[in-house]
């Protein structure tokens, strides 16, 4: 019942309001509005003033850190992987400025989210569910970050974080524009050494594996426990031409280079990981005609180098991967006089490749070519959607087509791969899926204080390369499984908002998505493929299974500059099918809460706030997920505008410097630590975190 009631106490989510228009710091989530045109009504945003006032290490951590739905999984100092009411990888898809970006790395050390900065960032939209047709693959959630445009005049922006265990982030961004021609540049660096937790240990320390050398033999050289954590350099631009008040043409270029990233939770770091991203957009608005083409590269390099598993050698395990996307999309608006429609085609070609070598250092190697084969995907899409009101009701719809080829190259696969298809484990190589998605939404407006809404929604996410094409031999082979069938996700999803009395707002929303053919990790023991001894194998399945869940968020606000914020979310996942002893999905979020109080005059701001997360007691004993403690940590924030130019911040993370842990194990990773105890190691999130925040608009 003390659980309970602590629960409910801090059932959260902050949602910051200041009133000041250029440097005002809101984050605020998207409510049902009275009519929305070609928006669906689950829709949250928070803006570049609202990450202002984060530490800005992580996109994961700031998103969690304000929606107790959005969560996000540790496995270093940055670059964590988000989970959106219990889905996460490639079951969310993760945008920038629209186009699909997917990692290199087989370890997701580089998810897409890594691949923008902070001072990037104009804002951030949150779709939940499956209510999109206008990308493939929306099986759950849309998470799309939006870049800075230019503006006319001169202007820009310069500023810094600093904070505990030497972290600190630095950038600059400006533009110079006329009606005709609007042009931003911009650079950033990022860089830090081990954060500590609260037990005062540095993350470094909590890498300690089992390896064949010794039950501790895998763990960080001295020299490199209280070294840089991570060093990443990124520069970006943007052009913005319009000859006409009717045509704009906007193109993008960034480029990010990451440097020794050290990933304590797995056996390897990145020694670097690179990154191209450009993108264009032509709208033509008379004729309600979008057209928009995007590629991005990331080449990926990590090894144990940094490991006592290196010995005195260069390394000893080694995966060089490359990953790249392409793709384009055109959409035509118009009406019908009853009904705003759009039409569009889309088309990708995802690319991935890697290749990988253990036991460099030993006269016999086990060499892996092909790990990832030279993967092609290619997909064509076609949709249609449109919206309508009719009396006090909004309808929503769209419908959509894809097919998809995902073919790998055989001959990429050599060395000691080659046993995989002499055993008949990789039997195929090449697949085409072809399948119809498609959602309907509802929402009965009951006054202009209070609304409910219902929606359906059918979506369809084909197998990546990895889960379908993955080689890797050795003592704990990982295979794919070329005959996975594409995951079906069918939900519902039902809400409501209110404004009952003067200054209380609410919104509730509950889903149950029940998901057919859901690909899943299986692990078994047989004969290793040398055909002695026993060895642990890793592949993937299809299995039916179910997520659902909720979340409330409460809103009051006392007078025009003292307010409070709560709310809560919940998700549980069970399978229904499948090789398992166990029903319980894994990677599923317990309950998490939050409650803040803040103040806001428009120039002096001050925030307190409270997450609490219950106890993961729901985890999949068959993949080795363990449970993990609750916990409640105490966030502070002040500070002060002045000539809504110059901004100073200063905050103070987990004030009472608790040892916690995130809630996620990460079975899925091929290079995932072993413990002594034969878990997979989980590394404890940040003690307290100080950090001051300054910039200046001008």
């Amino acid at each position: 019942m003390r659980k309970l009631a602590i629960a409910a106490i801090l059932s959260t989510t902050a949602i910051y309001t200041f009133a000041n228009a250029q440097t005002t710091i809101k984050v605020e989530k998207i409510t049902i509005k009275e009519k929305q045109k070609k928006e669906e009504f689950s829709k949250k945003e928070i803006t570049q003033e609202d990450v202002k006032i984060t530490r800005q290490v992580d996109l994961g951590e700031i998103l969690s850190g304000i929606y107790p739905e959005v969560n996000f999984m540790r496995k270093a100092g940055t670059a964590n992987d988000l989970n959106v009411r219990g889905f996460s990888r490639d079951n969310i898809n993760v945008f920038i400025d629209g186009s699909e970006v997917h990692g290199a790395c087989p370890n997701r050390m580089d998810p897409p989210s890594f691949h923008v900065s902070s001072p990037q960032i104009e804002k951030i939209e949150i779709k939940e569910g499956p209510f999109d047709v206008e990308n493939p693959g929306t099986l759950a959630a849309i998470v799309n970050v939006k870049t800075k445009d230019p503006k006319e005049g001169v202007g820009g922006e310069t500023g810094v974080t600093v904070g505990s265990f030497s972290y600190r982030t630095g950038y600059f961004w400006g533009n110079v524009g006329s009606k005709f021609i609007k042009v931003l540049v911009g650079a950033s660096n990022q860089y830090s050494k081990p954060y500590e937790s609260g037990e005062g240990k540095k993350v470094t320390e909590y890498a300690v594996y089992t390896t064949p050398a010794g039950q501790t033999a895998g763990r960080y050289k001295p020299q490199y426990i209280n070294e840089k954590v991570f060093n990443i350099d990124r520069v970006w631009s943007k052009v913005i031409l319009t000859p006409t008040d009717k045509v704009e043409f906007k193109l993008s270029y960034a480029f990010e280079n990451a440097r020794n990233i050290l990933y304590p939770a797995l056996r390897m770091d990145a020694l670097y990981d690179r990154t191209n991203r450009l993108n264009a957009d032509f709208d033509i608005k008379d004729l309600g005609l979008k057209i928009s083409a995007y590629q991005n590269k990331i080449k990926h390099d990590m090894r144990d180098t940094f490991r006592t598993t290196s010995g005195t050698a260069a390394y000893s395990m080694m995966t060089y991967a490359e990953s790249s996307m392409t793709g384009f999309k055109v959409v035509k608006s118009f009406g019908l006089g009853w009904m705003d429609v759009d039409v569009g085609a889309d088309y990708y070609l995802r690319n991935w490749k890697a290749n990988n070598i253990q036991a460099a250092n030993t006269p016999n190697p086990n060499r892996n070519p092909g790990m990832i084969p030279d993967v092609d995907i290619k997909n064509v899409g076609l949709f249609v959607k449109g919206v309508r009101d009719i009396q006090n009701w909004t309808i929503s719809t769209g419908l959509r087509f894809d097919s998809t080829k995902s073919e790998a190259d055989k001959n990429a696969i050599s060395g000691n791969n080659n046993i995989l298809i002499t055993k008949g484990l990789l039997n195929s190589f090449s697949k085409t899926d072809s399948y119809p998605s498609g959602y309907i939404l509802a929402k009965y407006k009951i006054d202009k204080r209070n609304n409910l809404y219902i929606g359906f929604g059918h979506s369809v996410r084909v197998p990546d390369p990895i889960e379908r094409y993955i080689a890797l031999s050795g003592q704990a082979p990982w295979y794919g499984n070329p005959s996975l069938k594409p995951t079906k996700n069918n939900e519902i999803d039902v809400g409501a908002e209110s404004y009952p009395i003067d200054n209380l707002g609410l919104r509730a929303n509950l889903f149950y998505s029940d998901l057919t053919d859901f690909i899943y990790l299986r692990q078994y023991q047989g004969i290793c493929l040398s055909g002695t001894g026993n060895c642990t194998y890793t592949t993937y399945q299809n299995i039916d299974a179910k997520i659902y869940g909720g979340d409330l968020s409460l809103f009051y606000g006392f007078n025009e500059k003292l307010s409070a914020e709560a709310s809560l979310a919940y998700q549980r996942g069970k399978k229904d099918s499948g090789v398992y002893k166990d029903s319980d999905l894994t990677e599923i979020p317990p309950l998490k809460s939050r409650v803040a109080l803040k103040y806001d005059d428009g120039a002096f701001y001050g925030l307190i706030e409270g997450i609490y997360q219950a106890r993961q007691s729901k985890v999949d004993s068959d993949l080795k997920e363990i449970e993990t403690s609750p916990y409640f940590i105490m966030n502070l924030k002040v500070g002060y505008t002045y000539a809504n130019r110059l901004f100073f911040g200063l905050g103070v993370d987990n004030v009472f410097d608790r040892l916690y842990y995130n809630y996620l194990s990460y079975v899925r990773d091929p290079f995932r630590g072993i413990s002594v105890s034969g878990n997979p190691v989980k590394i404890p999130e940040p003690g307290r975190f100080i950090y001051a925040n300054l910039s200046y608009k001008f």
